[in-house]
């Protein structure tokens, strides 16, 4: 099949979920022998994207999404939600075009609500079927943002972000062909506000030389990891959830635990603290080799959907996990069997200490993770998942067709 592929950041370097997600999306359908145009936005500098280019042809528009005071405020008198209307750009509109002209594609599969606008124009000016990967259902997120804001006003703002994200989302859903979600509770989400939709899970995955690391018997004692992206909001709030609330009560009964945190744009203040027992590591080149080193993942999210690839990534790795229940939601793991959970302060501490000094339990619990991740959650049964619910699209859309309801 000819596949264009919508994304709002060009996926390489590899350095976050959402990249992950995305880049071996493209990179396994591509290896069952389908082409991929791959429409990207640049945000930024220019960078060696041949490992990308192997498996698709890459078109970048440069783009900025970031954050701004200015942005915000003239956003009010839009009613769009401030989050899309940071991905408006004359230039991909133009790009998009011109390729619809230039070449003809089978389906178009759209990363993200954040780029759902064009996969429409897609329907609008070629008549082509849409499939929308929403990696999160947004206003979830925006929602249990918006619960533990401390800033009156900022809670305010965030509470009318995610009135207008619920209607937009709602809108875009009914525009697909199918809405291709993470999790059975984004399914349900998603169906709360848009019953028509048709809505499937496809979960994410882990590449398989996850799954080939050999287990180091050289770790750090007593090491907990926590590791991620740290510009996205929901990992800033949970390391410094961890940091304030959760990390010092660890710290009295085992002072001799060590954090080691990794991943990019560690916040500077957590980067300057002087404390023997947290250390920053900052972007690993290779995050298998780096995460081997440590004994325990921590994953203390209170905001966020979907899924997290990080805690199937330690599950391959056969490296324990400790999570909070919104952290590891949309995964098919239990309490005590494939992870620990604790979902307040108290509980979560006690969890990473009862696991780091009981080594039969690690051993035990990284065994079963390994197994639910090779069984369930490999990239290569995914794409196979997302070239059938293609299949089925172009096929339905042919019959509509030809039954003259074009719709």
């Amino acid at each position: 099949m000819n596949i264009l592929q919508l994304a709002p950041q060009v996926p390489y370097p590899l350095s976050d979920g959402g990249k992950v997600g995305i880049f071996n999306i493209t990179k396994h359908l591509a290896l069952r022998g389908h082409r991929i145009t791959l429409l990207a936005f640049q945000r930024t500098k220019p960078i060696d994207t041949k490992p990308l280019e192997r498996f698709c042809e890459l078109v970048q528009i440069p783009h900025s999404n970031r954050n701004s005071m200015s942005g915000a405020l003239l956003n009010l008198f839009s009613e769009e939600p401030y989050n899309i209307w940071k991905y408006r750009s004359r230039k991909y509109e133009a790009a998009l075009r011109q390729l619809l002209d230039k070449r003809p594609f089978d389906v178009v599969h759209v990363d993200h609500l954040h780029m759902a606008r064009y996969g429409a124009l897609c329907r609008h000016s070629a008549g082509l079927p849409i499939v929308l990967r929403e990696h999160n259902v947004e206003s979830t997120i925006v929602k249990r943002y918006a619960a533990t804001a401390r800033s009156i006003p900022f809670r305010h703002w965030l509470t009318l972000q995610e009135r207008r994200i619920r209607s937009y989302e709602a809108e875009q859903a009914t525009l697909y062909d199918v809405c291709c979600v993470i999790t059975d509770e984004d399914k349900q989400r998603l169906l709360e506000l848009a019953r028509e939709a048709r809505v499937k899970v496809i979960a994410g995955g882990v590449d398989a030389s996850f799954f080939e690391i050999t287990p180091s018997e050289q770790k750090i004692p007593f090491s907990i990891s926590m590791f991620g992206s740290f510009d996205w909001r929901p990992n800033r709030d949970a390391l410094e959830w961890f940091l304030q609330s959760i990390f010092p009560r660890i710290l009295q009964r085992e002072p001799q635990v060590r954090l080691f945190i990794v991943g990019k744009d560690v916040p500077r203040n957590v980067r300057g603290l002087h404390q023997s027992n947290v250390v920053v590591r900052g972007f690993a080149d290779d995050l298998k080799e780096e995460l081997q080193k440590y004994e325990v993942t921590v994953v203390p999210l209170r905001i966020g959907g979907g899924m997290r690839l990080k805690i199937l990534e330690s599950f391959a790795m056969r490296i324990p996990v400790v999570s909070t229940s919104i952290g590891c939601e949309g995964i098919a793991c239990k309490d005590e069997e494939h992870l620990l959970i604790g979902d307040t302060e108290e509980l979560f501490a006690d969890q990473v200490v009862r696991l780091l000094n009981d080594n039969a339990l690690k051993e035990s619990i990284a065994d079963k993770a390994y197994g639910l991740a090779d069984a369930k959650y490999r990239w290569e049964t995914i794409a196979q998942e997302f070239e059938t619910t293609y299949q089925d699209v172009v096929r339905n859309r042919k019959q509509r067709e030809y039954r003259g309801d074009a719709s």
